[in-house]
């Protein structure tokens, strides 16, 4: 079941963070533009005030885009 409260709750709070960052939704819109392809890079990493620092990268491969397409069916059957 649907919980609109926590819904409009997330919504307030996504509506605050793409103000405080900007360039997050110019980055989402220029990835979800595109289809993910073989070879393509995906990189994160994660830096803390400390100075710590996480980093991980994937090349995309054909198993990875046969992994996408069935999330995209499942959540297009939803």
């Amino acid at each position: 079941m649907l919980n609109f409260q926590a819904l409009m709750m997330f919504n307030q709070a996504k509506a605050k963070f793409m103000e405080n960052h900007p360039q997050v939704q110019t980055f989402l819109d220029n990835v979800s533009g595109r289809e993910p392809e073989v070879g393509q890079e995906v990189a994160i990493a994660v830096r803390y005030p400390d100075g710590a620092e996480y980093k991980a990268g994937v090349r995309i491969t054909e198993s990875d885009l046969e992994l996408l397409n069935t999330l995209r069916e499942l959540i297009r059957r939803q």
